[in-house]
């Protein structure tokens, strides 16, 4: 058996949703053989419980910490058979002991959504009569020694403990390839077969004898930074490799060095036949979930050709008008014409280049979404819940437990994470390509516009410049915005903006948040100290000048000289 604290950050800490997580109040059956309350009032009324340790919580005013101790203990499958309900109390109770929290008010509950029959414990930390908050001093020792005792107690399996436990979970990168995937991991590949990795260690006699062992599972040792990695010796993906050490501790770079001295790469390994190699295989193999993850597998490679031969097509369009306009700029750079009708003939060619980008973009959005319709999924977890929905009860299965599993290992309190589509993105794109079209249409007619003077034709464009990137904050909303926070909300940073023109033709934007900015042509000045005001005029002057911008103080200008750009646009020296 493992125990193990979930911890919290004090502003997550909810009692309430944690308890009623605990009893699975939401699914009832489905995964919640069991659960109880202990040290409340109310006795054995599980909701009254509850209401009763959130009135206790909230009398400590003191403490700014969490006031809720989670604690998960999990059994070996092998286990269920020995534990009786009164067993699950009688060790919780056990645990409470231990941790000092005997008089405290607690709920719990037995689980078995998993592989392992687990138990959650939800603790006030909040002594119910003293209204002290209690955190038991180096608890983790203490629950490691009650897990050894009890596994003699009952008769269970000896767990490896702490420590083991650590080195055999997989790291968060490849749990979630896993999850995502449903495929083996390679470091899940390289710990299934430590013990034949182990029993090579032992017999080998020196570095050579070690590689020949390794071969036979496809594996290899070589020097990584400061340390040795475990790696496929037929995969080029870098995550292909893994520390030798997270495998085991004795095949760490200090103790294979103090045993076979210096690092040395293998001779010859030909004559080394393998016994098997990592090759990404399913993770659930009953025929069932096999014919599963092989529509998978097809969805996804059909997915990516036929959007890569879409991706081919655009990019060969786009590559002619961006040559096109190329050769019409060199034109221009070698007519012999006055400086200033150069650069604004030059300006309108990149106008009209970018309208007829955008436009070629959304010619190429509508096939994509096709593709997109027709398989809509891009990740495993995805594919699942598609089946799922479909009434596939493989697929809920198989999701169920990718689910379960990666409840118990996280904190059941953390902060939702939002879900962002992948669709919600490239709707966003084609909405972008779209307003790309418009603004480099009107940015066009003024420059073609022949009544309007130069500075009037400047001015104009600052103007639309700032409208676009009102536009873009209207629709793409606060993931556009930076985190810049009044009282809780985030709120709007360019729309509702208001301009004037001096007397010496500077155009000064005045935003909704008080802000200003100010665009005298080869500079912006914006408010000093004001967040909002300068996210704005970063995003104003790389629509200006692009990406080569600078910004000093309260001023943002381009970096690259004007004769220089000038060049380097048109690509002509001088």
């Amino acid at each position: 058996m493992i125990s193990k604290h979930v911890h919290c950050h004090p502003e997550h800490d909810n009692y309430d949703r944690l308890a009623n997580y605990i009893a699975d109040a939401n699914h009832k059956g489905e995964k919640c053989l069991a659960s109880w309350c202990a040290g409340c009032w109310s006795e054995d009324d599980y909701a009254t419980g509850i209401l009763e340790v959130e009135a206790v919580q909230d009398l400590n005013t003191r403490s700014t910490k969490e006031k809720t101790y989670h604690l998960l203990v999990s059994f070996r499958p092998e286990d269920e058979a020995k534990l009786t309900p009164e067993a699950f109390k009688a060790i919780e109770e056990r645990f409470a002991a231990v941790l000092g929290y005997s008089e405290h008010q607690r709920h719990c509950g037995i689980h078995k959504n998993t592989n392992n029959i687990h138990m959650h414990i939800a603790y006030n930390m909040i002594h119910p009569e003293r209204l002290t908050r209690h955190e038991p001093f180096r608890d983790y020792k203490k629950q490691e020694k009650l897990c050894r005792e009890l596994e003699q107690e009952y008769g269970l399996v000896v767990d490896n403990g702490r420590e083991q436990a650590r080195e055999d979970r997989l790291s968060h990168k490849a749990a979630t390839i896993e999850a995502q995937t449903g495929q083996e991991s390679f470091e899940s590949y390289a710990k299934r077969h430590k013990a034949e990795i182990l029993k090579t260690l032992e017999q080998a006699q020196d570095w050579q004898a070690l590689h020949e062992g390794l071969k036979a599972f496809g594996l290899g040792v070589k020097p990584h930074t400061n340390g040795l990695v475990i790696h496929d010796l037929h995969g080029k993906q870098a995550n292909h490799a893994l520390k030798a050490s997270a495998v085991d501790r004795s095949l760490s770079a200090k103790r294979l060095q103090d045993r076979f001295g210096e690092y040395r790469p293998y001779r010859s390994l030909r004559q080394v036949q393998e016994v098997s190699r990592y090759q990404a295989a399913p993770l659930h193999r009953s025929p069932e979930r096999g014919q599963l993850s092989a529509k998978y597998k097809i969805g996804i490679e059909t997915r990516k050709t036929r959007l890569e031969v879409i991706k081919t097509q655009e990019d060969k369009q786009l590559a002619a008008i961006r040559q096109q306009w190329a050769e019409k700029r060199k034109e221009i750079g070698h007519m012999n014409i006055a400086k200033r009708n150069r650069q604004n003939l030059l300006a309108l060619t990149k106008k009209r280049e970018a309208e007829a980008l955008a436009k070629t973009r959304l010619e190429f959005a509508p096939q994509r979404e096709v593709v997109r319709q027709e398989v809509p999924f891009t990740s495993w977890s995805g594919f699942l819940r598609q089946e799922a929905e479909s009434g596939n009860e493989t697929a809920l299965a198989v999701l169920r437990s990718i689910q379960g599993t990666a409840e118990v290992e996280r904190a059941i309190s953390a902060t939702p994470q939002k879900d962002w589509s992948q669709h919600g993105k490239e709707q966003f794109q084609v909405w972008r390509n779209e307003a790309k079209v418009d603004h480099a249409a009107k940015e066009r007619e003024v420059l073609e516009n022949t009544d309007l003077s130069s500075k009037g034709k400047t001015r104009l464009l600052a103007v639309l410049r700032m409208e676009q990137l009102a536009e873009e904050e209207r629709q793409q909303g606060q993931q556009w915005q930076t985190q810049v926070r009044v009282d809780g909300q985030t709120p709007a940073l360019i729309s509702g903006f208001r301009y004037t023109i001096d007397h010496r033709g500077i155009v000064i934007f005045t935003l909704p948040g008080g802000g200003m900015i100010r665009d005298s042509g080869k500079e912006l000045f914006f408010t000093a100290r004001d967040k909002a005001a300068e996210a704005v005029a970063l995003r104003y002057a790389q629509k200006k000048w692009g990406k080569d911008v600078r910004l000093e103080g309260n001023k943002i200008f381009t970096y690259v000289g004007q004769e220089k750009a000038l060049r380097q646009y048109i690509g002509v020296e001088r």
